[in-house]
């Protein structure tokens, strides 16, 4: 029993769309494309969904079934040039599809093809068509969760403190939201320990390949502090060049001390003379941290 039999009332009369999204920016279409090859390749992630799930997602519309095949619309269009006097809903484009290859769909059939398989095993008396929608929604699902590791809002934390921070920050916003939408709340001081809005546990998943992308995350880290710290050695020696040609500190003979005056709450409050720190050339104060990051 094939797929593209199950799902024909899903889908229109054409299998595999041409059409390509052409104002994707290179960025966007290089994480859609990693992530749907890590996924289709995966053999790590353990994610259990359940119909359940399913239909949750679809009835949040986080989960667009009117299409074939069904999809997560992880992917809006800019809207920099958007005015903000137009209330329209924003216009979603497909995360994947008009973006993959005939063999790279194939291989996407060929798993909901397996799934499918598997849960007709395991009930043959479910209903085929919910059987093939949730088969979608398996590898669906597991795409999603490799997009959002790159482009989730858990790629702003950088350790368990940050996202313990991101999490309590979330359930304040939600309670908040309760309140402004007329919704009684009653005062807890328990600690949460999910995610708001996560029925479909979304974010437990997220969890767990944020934890296990630690090393990658610790390798961006160190690059992006070597980044800065060159960005801010160049912005010290263009300050240097500016007190120079402004007459005020000749170049070679500058002071050998700093004036630094600390204000608080627009009053002055202490004036103190730092020594100053010479200028010494980036690649020998920096030297072993560009080396060790590939600067």
């Amino acid at each position: 029993m094939t797929t593209t039999t199950l799902v024909s009332g899903l889908r229109g009369p054409s299998l595999i769309s041409d059409s390509q999204p052409k104002h994707w920016e290179d960025a966007e279409k290089a994480s859609i494309l990693e992530a749907f090859e890590e996924a289709m390749s995966c053999h790590k992630c353990t994610i259990k969904v359940t119909e359940a799930t399913m239909a949750i997602d679809i009835e949040r519309g986080s989960y667009l079934t009117t299409s074939y095949p069904p999809l997560f619309p992880n992917n809006h269009k800019r809207d920099e040039d958007i005015s903000p006097l137009d209330i329209s809903s924003p216009n979603l484009e497909q995360s994947f599809w008009g973006l993959i290859n005939v063999a790279q769909r194939q291989h996407y059939y060929d798993i909901v093809e397996q799934k499918l398989d598997q849960r007709l095993l395991d009930d043959p008396t479910v209903d085929e068509n919910i059987a093939a929608l949730f088969a979608h929604y398996q590898v669906d699902f597991h795409i999603n969760q490799h997009y959002l590791s790159r482009r989730g809002v858990l790629t702003l934390c950088r350790d368990a403190s940050d996202m313990g921070a991101l999490r309590k920050w979330q359930w304040e916003m939600h309670e908040l939201q309760a309140i402004m939408d007329g919704v009684n709340v009653i005062p807890t001081t328990k600690k949460r320990m999910g995610w708001p809005n996560d029925g479909n546990l979304e974010m437990f998943h997220q969890i767990r390949m944020w934890k296990g992308a630690w090393q990658t995350r610790e390798k961006h880290l160190r690059e992006v502090r070597a980044r800065w710290a060159i960005i801010m050695e160049e912005r010290r020696r263009q300050r240097e060049e500016l007190l120079a040609r402004s007459g005020k500190a000749p170049m070679g003979k500058l002071s050998p001390t700093v004036t630094v005056r600390l204000y608080y709450r627009g009053q002055l409050r202490d004036v103190r003379e730092l020594e100053r720190i010479m200028p010494v050339e980036a690649g020998v104060r920096l030297g072993q941290t560009t080396q060790s990051s590939g600067f």
